[in-house]
C-alpha cells in the first residue's frame, strides 16, 4: 500500500512539474541595439491586448517565456526603445517601433533576423497566412481550402462567420464541408460548431431572424412584424455609446430622403437603459421608426445573429423581407439602391 501511494504520488508530481512546463519560449535574434524593450501581447474578443511576455534585448537576442493558453492567440510581438529615449533624454523623433504579426501556441519557437517567428504548426500556417496577404488582403476561403486542418482556418472561419447576413448559403455550405475537426484546438472548434449552426439560418437571401422588440411606448412587439412591407428596408442596429452609429445618422438619413419612394429605415437600439436610449433619440432625432431590443432580444443578438454588441449593424432588406446583405456602411446602401432604380 506505501508503494502504491508513493508511486501515486510521483505520478502526480511529475504531472504538475509537466503542467507547469507548458507554455511557449521564443528565442529571438535582431539587428537592433542593447537595451530595446521586446515584448508579447495577444488580441482577445473581450479586451484589445493582454501582456503575454516581456524583456530586453542584448548582443543582439532576447527570450520570452510565456504560460500555456488555453487556446492559440493571434497577437503583436514588438519592440521599442522608448525606455533609452527616457533615460538618454533623446529626442522624440528617435523613438523606434517594430510591429510583427505571430500566433502564438505552447511551443519552442524562433523569432529570426527577418522579424519572423517559426517553430509551431500553427505560426508555419500563419506565415502562409502572411504571404498570402495577412488577415486583411488574404482570400480567406483560399487559404482555408490549403489548409482543412489548421487551426488559422478556424480562427479564420469564426471570423467569416460573425454578425449574420454576410456570408451566402453557398460560402456557409464550403466552410462546413472543407473545415476539418482534428481537436487540436478545441475552444475555437467549440466556437465554430456554434457558429455554423447559427450561421446556416442568417445567409443572404434568408428571412429576417425574429427578435423581441419595444416601441417607445414601451409596447412589445417583433420584428417581423414591425417591418415595413413593399420598399427596401434599412435595420439600423444602434447605441447610445455608439460615436459611429450617431456619426452615420445624418447619411442614412440623406439616403431615405434620396429614395424616400422605394426605401425607408427602422431602428432598434440595443441599449440596455431606457433612460439612455431616450436620451440619445431626443439628442439625434430621425424621422424613421424607432425600437430597442427586450433582454431576450438583446441575447438573441449574440444567439442568433452573432453580433452581440458590435454596432453599427446594418441590415438591408427587400421589398419581400428577404435579407439582401449587411452593408458595412451606409455608402452600400445607396450603391445599392442606386444600382436596383436605374
Amino acid at each position: 500500500m506505501r508503494k502504491l501511494f508513493y508511486t501515486i504520488t510521483l505520478l502526480l508530481g511529475f504531472s504538475a512539474l509537466h503542467a507547469q512546463e507548458k507554455g511557449f519560449i521564443i528565442k529571438g535574434q535582431v539587428n537592433l541595439p542593447d537595451g530595446y524593450s521586446v515584448g508579447i501581447v495577444c488580441h482577445t474578443d473581450t479586451s484589445y491586448s493582454v501582456d503575454l511576455a516581456n524583456g530586453y534585448i542584448k548582443d543582439g537576442l532576447f527570450v520570452l517565456k510565456g504560460k500555456h493558453m488555453d487556446s492559440p492567440a493571434q497577437g503583436t510581438l514588438m519592440t521599442n526603445n522608448l525606455e533609452l529615449v527616457e533615460k538618454n533624454h533623446w529626442p522624440t523623433d528617435s523613438i523606434r517601433w517594430t510591429y510583427n504579426e505571430v500566433f502564438l501556441s505552447d511551443g519552442q519557437l524562433v523569432f529570426t533576423p527577418d522579424y519572423r517567428l517559426h517553430g509551431t504548426q500553427v505560426q508555419e500556417d500563419y506565415n502562409d497566412l502572411l504571404d498570402m496577404g495577412g488577415e486583411m488582403g488574404a482570400d480567406a476561403f483560399a487559404f482555408i481550402d490549403k489548409h482543412p486542418q489548421s487551426v488559422i482556418s478556424l480562427y479564420l472561419a469564426n471570423n467569416l462567420l460573425q454578425r449574420g447576413y454576410n456570408l451566402t448559403n453557398e460560402q456557409v455550405a464550403h466552410l462546413e464541408k472543407t473545415i476539418k475537426l482534428t481537436g487540436a484546438d478545441p475552444v475555437r472548434e467549440r466556437e465554430y460548431t456554434k457558429r455554423m449552426h447559427s450561421a446556416k439560418f442568417t445567409t443572404k437571401g434568408s428571412n429576417v431572424t425574429d427578435l423581441s422588440l419595444l416601441d417607445i411606448n414601451n409596447k412589445a412587439c417583433q420584428l417581423v412584424d414591425v417591418l415595413p412591407k413593399g420598399k427596401y428596408v434599412l435595420i439600423d442596429f444602434w447605441a447610445s455609446w455608439c460615436g459611429m452609429c450617431l456619426h452615420a445618422m445624418p447619411e442614412v438619413a440623406e439616403i431615405a430622403k434620396d429614395f424616400k419612394d422605394r426605401f425607408c429605415v427602422i431602428g432598434v437600439s440595443i441599449d440596455t437603459k431606457d433612460a439612455a436610449w431616450r436620451k440619445a433619440m431626443e439628442k439625434h432625432p430621425e424621422p424613421w421608426p424607432q425600437y430597442i431590443t427586450t433582454k431576450q432580444g438583446y441575447q438573441d443578438l449574440f444567439d442568433k445573429y452573432q453580433v452581440g454588441n458590435g454596432v453599427p449593424y446594418y441590415l438591408l432588406v427587400d421589398p419581400q423581407g428577404k435579407v439582401i446583405f449587411s452593408p458595412s456602411h451606409p455608402s452600400d446602401v445607396r450603391e445599392y439602391l442606386e444600382q436596383v432604380t436605374h
